[in-house]
């Protein structure tokens, strides 16, 4: 007999076998953690620690082995290293405006030294080209090692799912149709390795990235940076809204193509029927009907991709013009008051990383 354990493998897909295996890890890890906390966590606070740790306990499950562990450990260090050095360059690039801004205003005064100035601005250039080679490195490095954790993980998925299918009755698959278990094989393990390869260090390089900018900026004008702190909310905003109505638009179209492919097709296998009752006119009628919904789905869903584009640069445009406002306000008042204050450098680094890299 199949144990139940592997028949919920193999009706649910790997994608859902692997939440099988999470469940009862999840009821292990309450087991050991709620008693422990005590009456800090309750049962709502346990259920929710489940929840959030279900995509971590994805990427170790199925036994994963030392090399596999190693791959993972050293993946994350290098997408959180890889979104660093685009805000070093920025920190970079204002140092060279500064020196070649002091440059411009010492030209006339005769005091000034153009070997030391070029000698400044070789080294930021050096600099620069370090920060890009190991920028490079880390984000190939990130890559692979993520790529390669995704590939064992489907591999040790695989696996699993084939030796709980070999201890099946003959009687278990006539349940499924012809080729399910072998497609459930492939494709949902392939989903399943997808969202585990790469996916996963550039979503942990953008939120090293967007922490380190912003640390960066807040150090280096924080009155600058806390204005541009918006931009978070209004990009996620527009995000959010118009990926509603693109995916509500795209719905739309997809059901009314699906609805006329299926008229289409019965047409098309009943022809002779279609001709001895004269129904030619109202099938074509009818097929014309929904690719008219179709087509108005799709003019409603490329108004909400054009909107959305519009939004994107009236966002980033609208950022840079209050930096740019910002910032020479602040520059003035320094030269005003003759005090070391921000400078032209400093401006442009928060900028640079907060508007441009954003």
């Amino acid at each position: 007999m199949g144990n139940p354990e592997s028949d919920t493998v193999v009706a649910a897909s790997s994608s859902h076998s692997a939440r099988a295996s999470e469940d009862s890890k999840a009821s292990k890890f309450s087991q050991v953690l709620c008693p422990a906390l005590g009456s800090i966590l309750n049962a709502n606070m346990c259920k929710f620690l489940r929840r959030f740790t279900r995509y971590l306990r994805l990427l170790v499950y199925a036994e994963p082995s030392f090399p596999d562990i190693t791959l993972l450990v050293v993946g994350f260090i290098a997408s959180v290293a890889s979104g660093i050095p685009f805000p070093l360059m920025g920190i970079i690039f204002g140092q060279l405006v500064d020196d070649l801004n002091s440059a411009t205003c010492t030209a006339d005064t005769q005091s000034s030294d153009p070997e030391l100035y070029q000698s400044q601005v070789n080294e930021k250039v050096k600099l620069v080209a370090y920060i890009g080679i190991a920028h490079f490195s880390l984000i190939y490095l990130s890559t692979v090692t993520w790529n390669l954790a995704g590939e064992r993980l489907a591999q040790r998925i695989r696996d699993k799912y084939f030796k709980n299918l070999l201890r099946q009755e003959t009687l278990f698959f006539d349940d499924f149709p012809a080729g399910e278990v072998s497609s459930r094989l492939s494709g949902d393990i392939t989903t399943i390795q997808q969202g585990t390869s790469e996916k996963v260090g550039v979503v942990i390089g953008s939120t090293s990235f967007f922490i380190t900018a912003y640390v960066i900026a807040f150090i280096k004008d924080a009155k600058l940076g806390g204005m541009l702190v918006s931009l978070a909310p209004a990009f996620m905003l527009m995000a959010l809204v118009g990926g509603h109505y693109i995916q509500k638009f795209y719905g739309k179209s997809m059901e009314q193509v699906t609805a006329s492919a299926a008229v289409a097709s019965e047409a098309l296998s009943n022809v002779t029927v279609v001709h001895a009752f004269s129904a030619n006119a109202r099938l074509e009628s009818k097929f014309a009907n929904k690719l008219i919904g179709a087509e108005k789905a799709g003019v409603g869903k490329a108004m909400a991709i054009a909107s959305q584009a519009g939004m994107l640069f009236f966002i980033a445009y609208s950022a840079n013009a209050l930096a740019f406002w910002q910032g020479s306000r602040t520059i003035a008042d320094a030269v005003a008051s003759g005090s070391p204050g921000n400078t032209v450098g400093t401006t442009y680094t928060v900028i640079f990383i907060l508007v441009d890299g954003m």
